[in-house]
Parts: structure tokens; C-alpha cells; sequence
């Protein structure tokens, strides 16, 4: 079964018979914390206000953020999650041919071939852990392409692109007249620099920052895109209306506020990231690559059974994991797998381990 995305238990409970109260989901990459208080306390607030129409521009949630990061809120628009950007986009600057690091998120291509821009993809190598050639990258990069798309860490492989690597992408993309959209959705998970914090000097950046995954509120959609203000300001004019809800922009202020939970997280899946590399590389059949983010790239192979058997064998013991069949440049051998909470993540290596001596 191919997955599209990550999080699908209806879809999953439906196929497999499992129901869904029973599976333990690590397809979904969101903080293993789960929703912070905070963000719950202020979503129980607001329900008295759900008579009221939201912001037109939530621009609550946008002085928020610029206060925080010290960007003016021009350089910042908020959205119904990043996805929202990652369509909207290509749809205004349209360009013709797109560069695009694969495997990544399948949503970049589907955007990109919706607006009607030409993809070329950017293989990225097994043998170099998947880890992008930066000088390779940028030859390509200079070859007839007016836009660069690069998901940092990359999704599905957690691979970090270093500050000081990103930094040659950047200045190579300017000097081409290339728009160079970076996806730093897991990028709250990492101790590294946000190129968000440098659109006032770059007219050809843009930066899209998920919220609900490093906040657990995937349910409710929240996102932002930072950028220089001339890029921003023709995004912002096609950008619907009330596409950040109250119950969204309430729950997103809070959580931004909530500096414990942030540090507690970071920790936490720093910690058990680590704890689950060394298990998950230590069962036969199983490699685990190396990643920045808060899941983890796994390839199966013998003595582990066949990619669906596995899958299949996962289910029962209620654990869902991500099948990357869907993700070109990867195949059916190749699961992702969220970080957890300790007890959780223990029950995974367990079940892994169960798959070797049962099925093998």
C-alpha cells in the first residue's frame, strides 16, 4: 500500500480491520509531547468567540511571531498550515522549471505540476546516507531553473543541510535570479540556525515554518512563510481570507509562548532519537540513517520479511509505520519512523524485533 501521507489511521483501520483506537501511529511526525496545555487552555478560551469572524490576515499570530523572532511582520504571513504555502506558492510565481532534492515531501512536485512548472529532480545518492552534494546541487541549480525547493531537515530522510552549506545554496540561488524556498517544518527540533532569520537580507528567500508539527496540533493547521517584503507582498495579495481560524491562531500563540515545553522537546526527542538509532540498528535486516529530525529512515532486508509482510505484521502488534513506496528515489523497502515517547518507542523495537523471529 502506498501512503501519501503520514497520520491516515481511518484509511489504515478501514484496509487492515485494526481499529483505530488500538494503533500506536508512528507515520505522523508530531512532537511526542503532544498538545501543550497552554495551547488547550487558550482553545477552550475562544469557544465562546466562535460567533465571531477571525482576523481576515491573523495578523495577531503574526505579530506574534515577528516579536519573537524580531522580523517585521511584513516579512511574515501566516496560513492554514505550511501546506497552504507549499500549493500557493508556485500558483503566484509561477516558474517554469522547479530543482527539487529527491527522495523528499511528495507535495513539492504535486504544487509544482498543479501550477504547471516543469520538475527536475535532484538525486540523492543511498550510498551518501542521502546527504545533499552542495557543489553538484548548485550546478544543476544554474542550468534553467528558476525556482529551488529544499526541505531542511528533509523529510523522509532527517537529513541536515549545514548552515554553512545552505549559505552557498543561498548566494549561488541569488546570483542566478533563482527563488529559493526553503521547508524548515522540522527545523524547531534542531539545535541549527533558521534561515528564517535572514529574509530582510535575501530578495530571493523564502522560508516556510510548520507549527503543528513541533506544537501536536496538526489537527488544528497552522503555519507561516517568512520572506523578503517584495516576495511577500505578491504571495499575500493572492493569499485567501480567514485561512487561520480563531481556534488555530489561539492555540499557535500560546504554544510560541510556552518556552518549557519547547526546551522539554527538544530534549526528548533528541534523547530518544538516539536511544532508537542504537536499538533499531542493532536487529538484523535493519538500517537506520542518520537524521536531525524527529523520525527516522529505515531499509529493511533479509532476515526481516517482505516490505508488505512487515507492514502487515506491525499493524498486529498495533504499531503503524510509515511505507515510503511513495517517495521517488526510495521503494517499498524503505519505512520512516517517528520519534516517540520512551515506553512507545519500546514497544516498536519490540515489535521489530517479534517481525525477525516470526517471519523470517
Amino acid at each position: 500500500m502506498k501512503q501519501l501521507h503520514g497520520g491516515n489511521l481511518r484509511e489504515i483501520s478501514r484496509r487492515y480491520g485494526v481499529p483505530e483506537k488500538e494503533i500506536l501511529d508512528f507515520s505522523a511526525n508530531i512532537n511526542p509531547l503532544g498538545t501543550p496545555k497552554t495551547a488547550i487552555k487558550a482553545v477552550l478560551q475562544e469557544m465562546d468567540r466562535l460567533v465571531q469572524y477571525p482576523e481576515t490576515d491573523a495578523m495577531t499570530l503574526r505579530e506574534t511571531l515577528s516579536s519573537r523572532d524580531r522580523i517585521p511582520p511584513e516579512n511574515i504571513l501566516a496560513g492554514n498550515g505550511s501546506t497552504e504555502f507549499i500549493y500557493l506558492i508556485p500558483r503566484v510565481l509561477r516558474p517554469k522549471r522547479a530543482l527539487i532534492p529527491m527522495p523528499s515531501y511528495s507535495d513539492y512536485e504535486s504544487a509544482l505540476s498543479l501550477a504547471g512548472s516543469a520538475v527536475v529532480h535532484f538525486p540523492l545518492r543511498k550510498e551518501e546516507a542521502f546527504a545533499l552534494d552542495t557543489d553538484r546541487f548548485i550546478q544543476q541549480m544554474q542550468k534553467d531553473v528558476d525556482l529551488v525547493l529544499i526541505c531542511n531537515p528533509n523529510n523522509p530522510t532527517g537529513g541536515l543541510v549545514p548552515c554553512g552549506e545552505m549559505k552557498k545554496i543561498l548566494s549561488a540561488s541569488g546570483d542566478s535570479k533563482v527563488t529559493l524556498v526553503i521547508d524548515e517544518a522540522f527545523m524547531d527540533f534542531v539545535l541549527g540556525e533558521s534561515f528564517r532569520f535572514r529574509v530582510t537580507e535575501y530578495e530571493n528567500l523564502l522560508v516556510l515554518r510548520s507549527l503543528t508539527k513541533f506544537y501536536g496540533i496538526p489537527g488544528l493547521r497552522s503555519g507561516a512563510l517568512y520572506g523578503s517584503e517584495p516576495l511577500m507582498e505578491r504571495i499575500r495579495i493572492h493569499q485567501e481570507p480567514w485561512t487561520v481560524n480563531r481556534l488555530s491562531q489561539a492555540a499557535a500563540i500560546a504554544a510560541l509562548s510556552d518556552e518549557a515545553y519547547r526546551q522539554a522537546a527538544v530534549a526528548l526527542v533528541r534523547e530518544q532519537r538516539d536511544y532508537l538509532i542504537h536499538e533499531l540498528g542493532g536487529i538484523p535486516g535493519v538500517r537506520v540513517f542518520p537524521s536531525q529530525a524527529n523520525f527516522l529512515l529505515i531499509e529493511t532486508s533479509p532476515p526481516l520479511p517482505e516490505p508488505e509482510r512487515l507492514f502487515e505484521s506491525l499493524l498486529r502488534s498495533g504499531i503503524l509505520v510509515r511505507n515510503c513506496a511513495s517517495f521517488p528515489g526510495l521503494g517499498p523497502v524503505f519505512f520512516r519512523v517517528a520519534v516517540r515517547m520512551h515506553e512507545e518507542n519500546l514497544l516498536l523495537i519490540q515489535a521489530m524485533k517479534k517481525a525477525v523471529r516470526k517471519l523470517a
